[in-house]
């Protein structure tokens, strides 16, 4: 009976390896996978702009500052 346990341990392993494998995948089901959820398509950047504040601002005030040209790679801040 131990012979037959054992088997069965090795058989669902391999199987939850498999998925687990599927599921962090870049190849296979990247529409509904962690790694597809996560990162979806990527898209060339159209345009950056950017401006600097001091304190939190709503969406809204954002949305009336004066944004600047940026860069892809250009660094903000301390962070």
């Amino acid at each position: 009976m131990e012979q037959h346990t054992a088997h069965l341990v090795l058989k669902n392993r391999r199987t939850t390896l498999e998925r687990v494998e599927k599921f962090i995948s870049d190849v296979y089901f990247t529409d509904c996978n962690l790694r597809g959820r996560l990162f979806g398509a990527r898209h060339p950047v159209d345009s950056l702009s950017c401006f600097l504040t001091k304190e939190r601002i709503s969406y809204e005030d954002a949305l009336k500052r004066d944004f600047q040209p940026a860069q892809v790679g250009q660094t903000f801040g301390p962070t």
